[in-house]
């Protein structure tokens, strides 16, 4: 057998992703991904026993280093607003990058005949922004700079008020994938401002 590489292993996994993509997850095959892969079924399974752990390795490939943007959302050096606003603009930038609103059209999608995707792309997903989102607001809590509250309820108002100005009408085709910077700007600012209405502690 042929000595695993980072490169082939990356090379499986986005070709995966483009056909789970554009065809939907049922109808993409090992085969299928290997041809796109341009490489063997033999050697795909070297690396990946099915095409559910593809999914799972093309989730975390989708997000790597977006979750981790959010934590850097820390209160050190920073006021209560910028806090905010870098984290309500930097899970924006999340969830409306083109390939994350995709995956999230096919887990919709594919959630009545495949429910396990819809687990596995929360858990690996939404399930890990919104932790992150929380560690944020508990350290504001702390500081005393928002009111103190249940943090799961909180971070939740908080991702629903900075979504709500966009992210269900891209979902749904109504505006384009491709959000220009100052409409990003825009939803992030006018979020924050709602959430610190709510919560805010002058």
């Amino acid at each position: 057998m042929r000595k695993k590489t980072e490169a082939r292993r990356l090379q499986f996994v986005m070709a995966a992703g483009k056909l789970f993509m554009d065809h939907g997850f049922a109808a993409v095959t090992m085969e299928s991904i290997a041809a796109e892969a341009t490489s063997s079924k033999v050697t795909l399974y070297n690396y990946f026993s099915s095409k559910e752990a593809l999914f799972e390795a093309y989730l975390l490939e989708a997000g790597k280093g977006m979750v981790e943007r959010l934590l850097d959302s820390s209160t050190n050096g920073q006021t209560r607003d910028e806090t905010l606003h870098h984290l309500g603009r930097s899970y924006l930038e999340l969830v409306t990058k083109p390939d994350i609103v995709a995956l999230n059209r096919l887990t919709i999608g594919e959630a009545g005949r495949f429910p396990e995707l819809s687990r596995l792309f929360y858990t690996l997903g939404p399930k890990r922004t919104l932790s992150s989102i929380e560690e944020v607001m508990s350290q504001l809590m702390e500081k005393g700079w928002i009111r103190q509250a249940e943090v799961r309820k909180v971070s939740l108002h908080f991702k629903a008020l900075c979504e709500a100005e966009m992210l269900e009408r891209i979902l749904w085709g109504l505006e384009p994938v491709e959000v220009e910077p100052d409409v990003l700007e825009a939803a992030a600012l006018s979020g924050v401002e709602a959430f610190i209405q709510l919560y805010g502690k002058e």
